[in-house]
Formats: structure tokens, C-alpha cells, sequence
């Protein structure tokens, strides 16, 4: 049992397949990996006690491993060139695709598993099956030297495990967090990255003076911080996790100390007085009352009725007994648990809470932040979700991430032929609908849609400080890519993706232009105002002229505005222009932009809304034919897309993986539409066990299927016919795509969310083709 005990991701019907590592066999092993992968790693790379567990007695048992954990450099050696190569190996084995990777739950036998931030591997020790298998842990990192020191091993008095519970104890004792990934954050001000290096991790958590070194073992942070005057409240953490587990806490003299003042002013024997007195007069009722006040106001308490004493002394017996139970509800929009007696439960319920498992926590899956589950931190550890690489998450967290996700998804509007896989033939009527309404001239709804770039997050923080970045800067964990000075984005936009790009000629461009842009935006917004601004970039300064006409390219499409025309009269007396889309609030959920007087000064231009007001051309014939065929088939389509059934057979994002074949065909040609679906399915990222199903679930519903794709031809026809038509007369704003008259096209306002008029043989494939 001991031979066989290590890493326990790779499991079948008997157990871990993997097993320990003697620590002599750990360097042959990495070796193997290298000379066989290509990879370089050395012993610098080998984290806590790898590779350096070794002890006197003799034992395998304190002279091996569990697993190797490789400290990765993602920026080096990314996650999917790993996997590529784990899987390349694996097939020149002879395994079969499907039993390579482990699939969560259902299927442990595997050979990779893919776990957020951790790749694990089956691997033989030594390079030889005969001599077993260890599990290899690739810990994927952007920052090594961080993740080396969080990583440290333990002594023979307190384990790793307790260095990290240290590390953590000392940050909350100084109001802050520590995080293994990301270094020291503010948990006050979005988990902001305050120190990512480990002297000045050292600084910050031990005091004045202290380096890294003086982090690497519990005795040594304990050493450091015996005179330190919150000493107490900087070793509460790990205090407590010690007496969790049954283990005495070394005190220092200060420790000792501070209790024998506790001691002398009597708190602790008052309050313990009060809650056995209190238990017992509570569970005593009415008949005891006035011992029950008595024994409230010998403890300090104010003047209060007798129900309230009673009340008060049942609920202290209720919190002594564990006669309690964990509800589940929101505060201030955010999920909290809170430990409640049982008495009080009726007035959380009828508030909405709601009672989930003791000890209720929210886990995350490793790939989708979305999918999360409430589950009690028993079974997290004990049914193996921790294995699968499941990781436990506040509800805080789990709410910042879905309103990052509505950084892309709350704002995005639909072509008008997503409408019909989106929202079935609910979604098609309306689609063509307001395609047919066009003919009646916009009526004010339809507006030009610019072709901007970057796109770009602007406004002022809680604190009144400017800030612009990017999306991808906006919703950096921590808050720490929402620059507010020039300098900061500057250096933010050189060194993304570890810096990869920093010496390239466009990219130093790009980031001179943003920082130069920077006090344009600034002057723009007021100081008193809070929030921030969606949009994109036009020009960063004011475009030359040609012909009697402003000229700026952001992206694919080249715009030419009529200088004698209202926008232009704008364009001329600024120096930047951007086209803004969505308010953003701090936490970055959106909302509908509200108006755009509250800008100030002419330097920086938000463009107004560019309104069509002029009749398309509309052919009506098809717009007839489409409209009789949805009304044939609407059943069978809304049956192809029932999302109960999808739920039930698992495939639930049958709408997405149409989505990203549409977009595969813009690529590729939208010619055969529908037709060669199943032929791109079985080249796509979706497994292999989701490929037949959706197969089998086309075949039974071929109609659907047909009419599903009759349609959306259908409405791509009709509205690349009104593009075409509006592109005509483009008055006041001309545009042009490689080449060719037309821009990116128009946006169709609708009560039930606007429609996006594309045409994606054109636009969108220019688009697609451009390295960025």
C-alpha cells in the first residue's frame, strides 16, 4: 500500500495507477522527459521536496516522492505545446485517441489531464513501464520565481503544507492576502497585485529588513516576527489551523504574555461564564428568566426585555450544541454563507436564503469558470474533486468572473442569422422582420456600425484617478492592467504575454500611441464623474485630409468623412476620436450608455451615433419565402434546439459549436452550408463522445436540420442584399473594405437586443484574415 501511494489523478477500478518516486530516481526520470519531449527542465525547476527528499533512516517512505512537480514557465513552454507532446508520445504508443486524456469523472485511466493551471502526466519512471508509473504535475507559471518560493518544502517540524497556511496567516495579519500565484494582493482594493517579489513579499508580511531567505521555513517567519507588536493577529491564521488538527502551536514569550493579561482582566472566564449560564437558562425557558438577566447583566450586558434574554440565552445554547445549520443568500448581490441557529431559520427563508450542506463551498472546474458547484468541503477532498483539479473559490471570485464575462458577452450583438440557431424560429421571424420593416425607411433605428481598433475601457475609479486600458487590462485579476498614468499603460501594453513582443516595431508603436493618447482621455472625462466607458478607438490624431474629406484607417475599414459635413466640423477640432458602446461599472458588469454630454472640451471626439434614415431596398419575394418556411417548419426547428433535451444528452452548447462553424466558414467559404457540418465536427476541438452524439441527434432530426440552414441562407441573402443597397448612398461617411465600397455595415436597435447587419463574406472574412 505504502509502494503504491503518490499522485492520484491517473486511477482505475483498483486505485491510483501512479506511484511514488524514490528520490534517486527522480533525475533519470526527468531526463527521460527531456530527451524524449524536447523540454529543459533542471533540478532549479523541481519544486518543494523533489528531487531532495532524503533522511537517515533509510526508508522509501521518507526517501521518495508522491509526484513530480516541474515549476513551468508558460510563456516558455506554453500549456498546449505540453499537451501536443504528452499526446504525440502517447499515440506513437499505440494508445487509442480516446484513452489519452483523462475525461473529469468519467473517465481516470488516462495518460493527460488537463487542469487549469497544472498538466499532469502518467509517466513511466525512468523512461520504462516495467518500473511503474509516477505522476508528473507541469505547474504552469508566468512567474517562476514566485511560484519556486510558494512551492518550498517543509522541515521536520512543520510540512510545506504549514509554510503555506504561514505565508497565508501573515498577509491576513497585515489585512492582506497572499496568493501563491499572483504574490501579496489587496483584497480592499480588487485583489490588487501589491508585491510579486519575494524580497519584497519578505518585506511587506515579516517587517523591515527581511529577505527572501527569511521566508523559506515556519521557524525562520516566526523568528522574524517574535518582537513584531501585532505578533498575535499575524500567527492567528495558522494558529487556528493548527488546533483544527489537534497540534500545539509553539507561543513565543509575547504569545505567553498577552495571554496572561487576558487572563488577569478576566474576559475569558466572563464570557465562558456567560455562555454556560446563558445555555442553561435559554434551555431552562420562562422558569429561569431572572436568573437568565441576572447572569446578561453580570456580564456586562446593556438593560434589555425578558423575551430578548430568553431569546438571546437559546441561541448561545443553540451555537454550543452545533444546533445550527448553514444557509445561503445575497448581500449586496454577492452569495454569502452564514452559520445560523436553527430558530432563525423561518425569517433567513423567507427572505430567500436558503439551507445548503455544513461546511458549504463553491468549487470551480479547472478549464470553465462558469461551472461551478455547491458542495460541502467534506466530499471536495473525500469524492475527488480535488484530483480532477476542481478548485474551491469565493463567492466574491465566482461573481467577479461572471461580470468579466460580461465584458464580452453582455454587449455583444448577433447577426441576423444567429438569430435563428439562437432563438429558433422565434428568433428567425423576428430577424426578418426587421428586415422587412427596412423597406419602411430606418426610422431612426439603424445606425452605422464603425470598424474601430483597439478596443478600449476609459473612466475614473472609486478614488477619482483616470484610467485607460484595453479589455484584456481591465479585467486583469487584481485590477493591476487598469493603468492610471501614461507610463504604466505604456509599459503594460510592451510586456504583455511576458513581454514577447516588447522589441517589435508596431508594438512599440502601438504602446507610444496609447500613452500619447492618454491625457486626451483624461481631460475628456470629469473629475467628479465615476464608472467607466466601452468602445473603440478611431484615430489618435486628427486625420489628414484628401479630397475635401478626413481620412483615418483604425482597422480593415477606411473611412472618409466630408470635412464640411456636421461630424466633420467635429473631427477638425479634435485630436482623438473613439466611438463609444457600453457604460462599464468597477466590477464590470454593463449597461446601456446613457448619453454622451457628459464629455467635456473638444480633443477628444465621441462620435455620435451615424443615423440611416433612408429606405433599403428589400426583395420581398424571398423575404415572402423564407417567412412561409419558417411557419412550415418552426416545430421542427424549435425541436432540433430544445435546450431540456440538449441539457439531458449533455450537449448543451449545441447553439456555440453551430456558432463557431458558422465562423469556420467565413474562413473557408459559405458556400455548402449545413452540408459539410459533420465533416468539420469530426476535425473540430469537440470530443469525441460529444461528436456522436450530436451525429446521431442531427440524423433524427433532419428536418430541423434542413430547414434550420434553409433559413439562415435564406436571411444572410436578404441581408446582404440591404447592405449592399445602403452602401450605395453612404452620405456624409464613406467607407471602404480592401478596396471595395462598404464598411463593417449597420446595427439594427431592437427591444429584444439589437441585430448586427454583417456581411460575412466580405467584412468579417477581411476581418478574420488579419494578424493581430
Amino acid at each position: 500500500m505504502i509502494l503504491k501511494e503518490g499522485g492520484n489523478v491517473f486511477r482505475n477500478e483498483e486505485g491510483p495507477i501512479t506511484q511514488r518516486i524514490a528520490t534517486d530516481d527522480i533525475k533519470p526520470t526527468v531526463d527521460w522527459m527531456n530527451s524524449t519531449f524536447g523540454f529543459k527542465f533542471t533540478d532549479e525547476e523541481m519544486l518543494g521536496t523533489t528531487g531532495k527528499k532524503r533522511h537517515d533512516d533509510g526508508t522509501f517512505e521518507k526517501n521518495s516522492s508522491g509526484d513530480i512537480d516541474l515549476n513551468t514557465d508558460a510563456r516558455e513552454l506554453p500549456k498546449e505545446e505540453i499537451i501536443a507532446k504528452l499526446t504525440n508520445w502517447c499515440q506513437k504508443q499505440g494508445i487509442p485517441d480516446l484513452e489519452i486524456m483523462n475525461k473529469g469523472r468519467t473517465f481516470t485511466k488516462g495518460w493527460v489531464a488537463n487542469a487549469g493551471d497544472q498538466i499532469h502526466f502518467r509517466t513511466p519512471i525512468k523512461g520504462n513501464p516495467d518500473n511503474g508509473f509516477v505522476q508528473t504535475d507541469f505547474m504552469m507559471t508566468t512567474n517562476p520565481a514566485l511560484q519556486k518560493g510558494a512551492k518550498r518544502g517543509g522541515t521536520e517540524k512543520f510540512t510545506g503544507a504549514d509554510r503555506a497556511i504561514m505565508l497565508s496567516s501573515l498577509a491576513r495579519g497585515r489585512g492582506l492576502k497572499f496568493s501563491p500565484k499572483f504574490g501579496v494582493v489587496d483584497p480592499n482594493n480588487g485583489d490588487k497585485v501589491i508585491a510579486d517579489e519575494w524580497d519584497k513579499i519578505a518585506e511587506i508580511l515579516l517587517g523591515k529588513g527581511a529577505t527572501e531567505k527569511d521566508t523559506h521555513t515556519v521557524e525562520q517567519m516566526l523568528a522574524k516576527i517574535k518582537n513584531d507588536p501585532n505578533y498575535e493577529e499575524l500567527v492567528a491564521g495558522i494558529k487556528g489551523s493548527f488546533e483544527k488538527q489537534g497540534r500545539m502551536f509553539p507561543e513565543s514569550a509575547k504569545g505567553i504574555q498577552h495571554g496572561m493579561k487576558l487572563a488577569e482582566k478576566n474576559m475569558l472566564g466572563k464570557a465562558l461564564d456567560t455562555f454556560k449560564a446563558g445555555y442553561k437558562v435559554g434551555r431552562g425557558g420562562s422558569k429561569s428568566v431572572g436568573q437568565m438577566a441576572k447572569t446578561y447583566k453580570d456580564a456586562g450586558g446593556g438593560k434589555t426585555t425578558i423575551g430578548q434574554v430568553s431569546d438571546i440565552g437559546t441561541r448561545i445554547g443553540q451555537k454550543i450544541t452545533g444546533d445550527t445549520v448553514t444557509v445561503k443568500g445575497k448581500i449586496k448581490g454577492v452569495d454569502k454563507f452564514l452559520s445560523i441557529a436553527k430558530n432563525d431559520l423561518k425569517a433567513y427563508t423567507d427572505k430567500g436564503w436558503k439551507v445548503v450542506p455544513k461546511d458549504a463551498v463553491i468549487i470551480q472546474h479547472p478549464r470553465n469558470p462558469n461551472r461551478t458547484k455547491e458542495i460541502s468541503k467534506k466530499d471536495f477532498h473525500e469524492k475527488g474533486w480535488d484530483r480532477e483539479g476542481w478548485q474551491i473559490v469565493k463567492p466574491e471570485e465566482v461573481a467577479k468572473q461572471k461580470a468579466k464575462e460580461s465584458i464580452s458577452e453582455a454587449a455583444r450583438i448577433d447577426h441576423a442569422e444567429d438569430l435563428v440557431y439562437l432563438q429558433g424560429s422565434k428568433g428567425a421571424m423576428r430577424a426578418l422582420q426587421s428586415l422587412r420593416d427596412m423597406s419602411q425607411g430606418g426610422k431612426g433605428n439603424v445606425t452605422l456600425k464603425w470598424d474601430g481598433s483597439p478596443a478600449v475601457i476609459f473612466g475614473r475609479n472609486e478614488n477619482g484617478e483616470f484610467v485607460l486600458t484595453d479589455k484584456s487590462g481591465f479585467v486583469r485579476k487584481g485590477g493591476e492592467g487598469r493603468t492610471t498614468d501614461p507610463e504604466s499603460l505604456k509599459q503594460d501594453l510592451l510586456m504583455r504575454k511576458g513581454g514577447i513582443n516588447k522589441d517589435k516595431p508596431d508594438r512599440i508603436e502601438f504602446a507610444n500611441n496609447m500613452a500619447g493618447v492618454f491625457p486626451v482621455f483624461e481631460k475628456a472625462v470629469p473629475e467628479d464623474f465615476r464608472g467607466y466607458f466601452k468602445g473603440d478607438l478611431l484615430y489618435y490624431n486628427t486625420p489628414p485630409v484628401q479630397d475635401k474629406n478626413f481620412v483615418f484607417k483604425p482597422n480593415i475599414v477606411e473611412y472618409a468623412i466630408d470635412v464640411d459635413s456636421d461630424l466633420g466640423k467635429k473631427i477638425a477640432k479634435s485630436t482623438a476620436g473613439v466611438v463609444v458602446h457600453r457604460m462599464v461599472d468597477p466590477d464590470g458588469s454593463e449597461s446601456a450608455l446613457k448619453d454622451l454630454d457628459v464629455f467635456q472640451g473638444n480633443s477628444l471626439l465621441v462620435v455620435p451615433p451615424v443615423t440611416i434614415e433612408q429606405p433599403a431596398s428589400v426583395p420581398n419575394e424571398e423575404v415572402e419565402r423564407l417567412a412561409k418556411i419558417i411557419e412550415k417548419d418552426a416545430a421542427a426547428i424549435d425541436k432540433l434546439l430544445d435546450q431540456n433535451t440538449l441539457i439531458q444528452m449533455k450537449v448543451k452548447d449545441f447553439p456555440k459549436i453551430i456558432y463557431a462553424y458558422m465562423n469556420s466558414k467565413v474562413d473557408t467559404g459559405l458556400d455548402n452550408l449545413g452540408r459539410d457540418f459533420v465533416k468539420w465536427l469530426e476535425t473540430s476541438k469537440v470530443s469525441r463522445v460529444k461528436q456522436q452524439k450530436i451525429i446521431e441527434y442531427i440524423k433524427q432530426n433532419m428536418n430541423g436540420w434542413t430547414a434550420l440552414f434553409e433559413v439562415i441562407n435564406g436571411i444572410m441573402k436578404v441581408k446582404n442584399h440591404i447592405i449592399a443597397d445602403l452602401d450605395k448612398n453612404p452620405g456624409a461617411v464613406k467607407s471602404k473594405t480592401d478596396g471595395k465600397d462598404g464598411g463593417e455595415g449597420y446595427v439594427l436597435a431592437h427591444p429584444g437586443g439589437d441585430i448586427k447587419l454583417v456581411n460575412r463574406a466580405g467584412f468579417t472574412a477581411a476581418n478574420r484574415a488579419v494578424e493581430r
